[in-house]
């Protein structure tokens, strides 16, 4: 299988921002051309012609990172009005091939090229990855994406979840006192309700609640300000998502037995993590009995490099059939 024609348009397209690069050559770093906002565009192609017009550059191919389900050559935006159909896109930007993926199967193909420098470790002590184990990438944003990767030999298999969709519980005394104030979606409490940037405001609200202190909703991007500023109650939120989200990425390294490595990454993560309790998230993450043998080899990292999803867009560019994506092509 050859590897798609270059220049490459590299899109990360999540629910609320909209990242573009170019990746001139094989082999050349994605060089980004505009960051948008999803809902100043009416849709996807109008987004993508928009950044083609500008970059000085005609690309002859495009991989997409989508934040929702991927069916068929097709995909819709689980957080925004955006709908895309990949040979359409083609037709309307004069492109020869193209590719759609989720964007956390994006963000787990980034994996093999992760160095050091890209990467904050959550805890001590902890062994080198397997290198034959599953690796498993996960975060909040917009709203809640995990996916695996497993290889061996220079072959890979993405394991695509819809992980932020199931059910979150409450496991500590002042989590069961929390969870009745907690606001439902779609009448539940699940990983992306609480582990999103809106679940970070719901959380905020219900500390606020079950405390008797003011009740005045206020976003993500506020409460990280108050966090930063010392407000006891925003960083009492911000700590109280840090250890909800360890939690959860030792529950699914658990489920997908990720010896390879968790990462955390997304919009969120990497911005907080400063305000983190480390010691408490590595906990929430590995105190998972009778595995805690299992879990205290299991490394836990946030992506902090840049432009993680753009990367590993550029690495499937080279050999979609390395990643088992070859069926998934345009054309």
């Amino acid at each position: 299988m050859p590897r798609l024609p270059h220049p490459l348009l590299a899109a990360d397209i999540g629910g609320t921002h909209c990242r573009i690069a170019i990746v001139d050559a094989p082999g050349a770093a994605p060089r980004t051309v505009m960051r948008l906002s999803t809902k100043d565009e009416p849709s996807c192609e109008a987004a993508l012609a928009r950044a083609i017009t500008g970059a000085g550059t005609v690309p002859r191919s495009a991989i997409l990172a989508v934040a929702g389900p991927v069916i068929g050559l097709g995909a819709e935006l689980t957080n925004a009005g955006w709908t895309l159909d990949g040979p359409s896109l083609m037709a309307a930007l004069g492109l020869e091939q193209g590719l759609l993926l989720n964007d956390f199967e994006a963000l787990a193909c980034c994996l093999p090229v992760l160095g050091a420098a890209d990467l904050t470790a959550i805890g001590d002590g902890v062994a080198d990855p397997a290198a034959d184990g599953a690796r498993l990438v996960l975060g909040p944003g917009t709203g809640f994406g995990a996916a695996a990767l497993v290889g061996r030999a220079g072959r890979y298999t993405i394991v695509p979840t819809e992980a932020g969709h199931m059910e979150l519980g409450p496991a500590l005394p002042d989590e069961m006192a929390l969870w009745p104030l907690l606001e439902r979606v779609h009448g539940r409490v699940t990983v992306e309700s609480v582990l999103s940037g809106a679940g970070l405001a719901r959380l905020d609200l219900a500390l606020r609640h079950l405390a008797g202190a003011d009740l005045t909703w206020r976003d993500a991007a506020g409460i990280a300000a108050a966090a930063f500023a010392g407000k006891a109650t925003a960083l009492a939120a911000v700590r109280l998502f840090g250890r909800l989200l360890g939690r959860v990425a030792g529950d699914l390294a658990l489920a997908l037995k990720a010896t390879g490595g968790v990462f955390l990454a997304g919009g969120i993560t990497p911005k907080l993590l400063p305000l983190f309790d480390h010691g408490e998230v590595r906990t929430a993450f590995a105190t998972k009995p009778p595995m805690q043998a299992l879990m205290a080899d299991v490394r836990l990292s946030v992506v902090t490099g840049p432009d993680p999803a753009e990367r590993g867009l550029a690495l499937v560019a080279l050999d979609p059939a390395a990643f088992g994506l070859e069926t998934r092509l345009w054309a």
